[in-house]
């Protein structure tokens, strides 16, 4: 299972998508809000479909396999399962602009 993604904790993370991409060895506390899909959706020599995700904040990066079942919901909805902490947090940081009387009982 070939990957363009080194993992190193002496190299700086660089973003060098489709050739390279050095990510620290561990993800960070914001990655689980700051991951984005960069490049296109890959497949394996067996079928098995991908793309990477990396963290906008630290350079974080992994290959997420997408089943062909999630294939059409994701690509319909065009959000990931990193994406849904962020959108819930701004929705919630929204709903308290809205009413912050609401915050304060």
């Amino acid at each position: 299972m070939a990957t363009i993604v080194e993992y190193s904790a002496e190299k700086s993370a660089r973003n060098g998508y489709p050739r390279k991409i050095i990510s620290p060895p561990f993800p960070g506390p914001c990655c689980l809000t700051y991951m984005k899909r960069i490049g296109e959706m890959l497949a394996e020599g067996d079928g098995q479909r991908f793309c990477y995700k990396r963290c906008t904040r630290c350079g974080f990066t992994v290959r997420e396999f997408v089943f062909n079942i999630e294939l059409d919901r994701l690509l319909a909805l065009q959000v990931s399962d990193w994406d849904r902490p962020r959108n819930w947090i701004d929705r919630v940081r929204r709903e308290a602009q809205d009413d912050p009387a609401d915050i304060a009982a």
